[in-house]
C-alpha cells in the first residue's frame, strides 16, 4: 500500500479516538518515531499524519515540547448559523440505491422537500460491502454551507463515522440514531399498536412473535418494536421466538398453536409464509413490519405495517434547516406510517 494511504488511514484512525474521547484534551500525542515503532511507517509518512491531524485542528503543536491533543470544541464556530445551501445524502447502494425501495422512498421525500425550499440535493452511493475498508477515503470535509444527510442501514461507512463524529458537521441520521446527532426515526409504538388492534379485530385470542429471523438485523429496532408489542398485547396471550431460526419457529408454532404469528421484519414473514407452515395444523395470520424490500410479495401476508419513508425524507431536511438544530430536546424525531391489510 503506498504512503499515502497509510497516512490517511491512521489520521482516520486518530480523528475518532480524539472526536470520541478516547483521546483526551490536552493529553501529549505520539511523536513521529513513536507513529513509527507503532505503525511500522516511514518518517514522512508519520509527518504526513501529524500534519493532517494538525490541519483538522485536533493536534497542536507545541514548539519544543510537542503535538497535544486539541479539545474537539475548536470545531464549534458560527459556520453553524449559516444558511444551508446543499444538503448531501450518503449511503451504500443496498441502502438507497434504486432496488431499495424503502431508502428510495426517503430519497425522493429528501428531494422534494430540498426543492422545496430550493436547496441542492446531492446523491452519493458508496458501495462497502465489495471494498477493502482501507480504500475507502475517509479524510473527507464538507462545506460550511453543507448539511448531511444518512440513511443508516445495516453497514457504517467509514468516513460517515467520522464525519458524524465532527462537531462542526450539521447532520440528521433517518432509521437509526447516532449518538450526539438528530435522527428520523420510524415511530414503533405506533406500529406495535396498530400491528395488535389489527389482530383485535381479526379475534386472534393468541399469538408467536417471530424476531431476529430477517437478513436485515437491526437489534436497536428488534428490541423497541418487541417491547412495545408487549405493552400493547397485555390482554393476549403470546409467546416469543428469537431463535432466528425458521425450521425452530416451525416447530414452536405447532406445538403453541397460535391464532398469527408477528414478525419483526416482513421478508422474514414471506419467507416462512411460503415455506413453512406444512406442520401447522390451521394457517396463522401473519404480519409483518415492512420495508418494501420484496417488491410485491409481501401481499401474501394477511397484513405489513410500512413506515412512511418519504415523509423520513421530508422531516429529516426540516430537520436541518431547524435552528439550534442539535440542541433541540430531543434530538430525534419519530414518523408513522401505515398498515395495510391485504387478507
Amino acid at each position: 500500500m503506498r504512503d499515502k494511504s497509510k497516512f490517511r488511514m491512521i489520521a482516520d484512525q486518530f480523528r475518532y479516538m480524539i472526536r470520541s474521547g478516547e483521546l483526551v484534551s490536552g493529553e501529549k500525542f505520539h511523536t513521529r518515531k513513536e507513529l513509527c515503532s507503532l505503525y511500522n511507517i516511514s518518517l514522512m509518512t508519520a509527518f504526513h499524519v501529524q500534519e493532517e491531524l494538525q490541519k483538522d485542528g485536533l493536534i497542536a503543536n507545541v514548539p519544543g515540547v510537542g503535538f497535544f491533543v486539541n479539545s474537539p470544541e475548536v470545531f464549534k464556530t458560527s459556520q453553524a448559523t449559516k444558511p444551508i445551501k446543499r444538503v448531501r445524502m450518503i449511503g451504500s447502494p443496498q441502502a438507497i440505491g434504486k432496488e431499495a425501495e424503502f431508502g428510495s422512498a426517503i430519497v425522493r421525500g429528501a428531494q422534494e422537500e430540498c426543492k422545496l425550499y430550493d436547496i441542492e440535493f446531492d446523491l452519493e452511493l458508496v458501495q462497502v460491502l465489495n471494498n477493502p475498508a482501507r480504500i475507502i477515503n475517509t479524510s473527507r470535509k464538507l462545506a460550511s454551507d453543507e448539511a448531511l444527510l444518512i440513511m443508516l442501514h445495516s453497514e457504517l461507512l467509514p468516513e460517515v463515522v467520522n464525519l458524524l463524529l465532527a462537531p462542526e458537521v450539521r447532520a440528521v441520521t433517518t432509521y437509526r440514531s447516532f449518538p450526539g446527532k438528530a435522527s428520523v426515526l420510524p415511530d414503533l409504538r405506533y406500529a406495535a399498536r396498530q400491528t395488535v388492534d389489527f389482530l383485535k379485530r381479526r379475534g386472534v385470542k393468541k399469538f408467536l412473535y417471530a424476531g431476529l429471523c430477517s437478513r436485515w438485523q437491526f437489534p436497536q429496532h428488534e428490541t423497541e418494536f418487541y417491547e412495545n408489542i408487549c405493552e400493547a398485547a397485555k390482554e393476549f396471550t403470546f409467546e416469543a421466538d428469537f431463535s432466528g431460526n425458521f425450521r425452530e419457529l416451525e416447530k414452536h408454532a405447532a406445538e403453541f398453536a397460535p391464532d398469527a404469528i408477528v414478525f419483526s421484519q416482513s421478508d422474514a414473514a414471506v419467507h416462512f409464509a411460503d415455506n413453512h407452515l406444512v406442520n401447522c395444523s390451521k394457517r396463522p395470520i401473519i404480519t409483518g413490519y415492512g420495508h418494501a424490500v420484496l417488491q410485491g410479495k409481501e401481499k401474501t401476508l394477511d397484513a405489513v405495517y410500512y413506515p412512511d419513508a418519504f415523509g423520513m425524507g421530508k422531516k429529516a431536511v426540516r430537520l436541518l434547516l431547524t435552528p439550534d438544530m442539535e440542541n433541540r430536546i430531543p434530538l430525534w424525531e419519530r414518523v408513522g406510517g401505515k398498515l395495510i391489510e391485504f387478507n
